[in-house]
């Protein structure tokens, strides 16, 4: 039987096919016979979990998505969520990073890693506790601007998921400023303070966005290849 879905998306992810019928969107399981009615079950069941915690995870980093109505976007991170879950996952064993939600890009351009080119290290320190590290760099030099960029902004954002009961853990959101010049800046490591629970999914989420001066004020740049977003660390507890 199909079951009605919040996300707005059309096509087939493993044996789920997406479809519209009116104004709604439904999701329901490819046919394979009796013998496969376990496993269909199980990919469904999957899916749903996939789903809700791709809502959950993107509502918690709305400060590092710069389109979150993006259907594709939703699409793929529910795809890859879906792809961790049906590869051997095991609710009692701690994954530390996620390999494929890792450097998952929130947008079309160049990846964060590939605009700002410097090794960003997020860890857990303490329960209820991530920090993310920044090493010394030269923004001019580091990371990769537009012309005319006087001032580059980067949001960090963290979230939760229990996925067992499917529901938000909580997270949090800073932003930081780099004037866009050759004067170096020095190593940060800034707290995040997050529910680590266990048994959760847990991902960390940076952008950067790009500012210009115009007729004596500050101006963001709306170029879409320089507007990077994107996990830049998950784990599981």
């Amino acid at each position: 039987m199909p079951s009605q879905i919040n996300l707005q998306i059309t096509g087939k992810i493993g044996n789920i096919i997406f479809y519209k019928r009116g104004d709604k969107y439904y999701a329901r399981s490819v046919s394979g016979g009796i013998k496969q009615t376990k496993a269909t079950k199980k990919r469904a069941t999957e899916f749903g979990k996939a789903s809700r915690a791709g809502k959950i995870l993107r509502q918690q980093l709305l400060p590092v998505i710069p389109f979150p109505a993006d259907n594709k976007m939703q699409t793929r991170l529910v795809s890859d969520l879906f792809s961790w879950l049906r590869s051997g996952f095991d609710p009692g064993q701690p994954c530390d990073p996620i390999p494929v939600l890792n450097d998952f890009s929130f947008t079309e351009g160049n990846t964060i890693a590939e605009r700002w080119r410097v090794p960003l290290e997020v860890t857990k320190t303490a329960d209820g506790m991530l920090q993310i590290k920044i090493p010394a760099f030269v923004p001019a030099k580091n990371i990769v601007a537009p012309a005319g960029t006087v001032l580059v902004k980067c949001h960090i954002a963290t979230g939760g998921c229990d996925l067992k009961i499917g529901r938000e853990t909580g997270g949090f959101s800073t932003s930081l400023n780099f004037n866009y010049n050759q004067e170096p800046v020095s190593e940060q490591i800034i707290s995040l303070p997050t529910p680590t629970l266990s048994q959760t999914l847990i991902v960390a989420g940076v952008s950067l966005e790009y500012y210009f001066n115009k007729n004596g004020h500050l101006q963001k740049s709306m170029n879409k290849a320089f507007m990077p977003a994107g996990i830049v660390k998950a784990m599981y507890l």
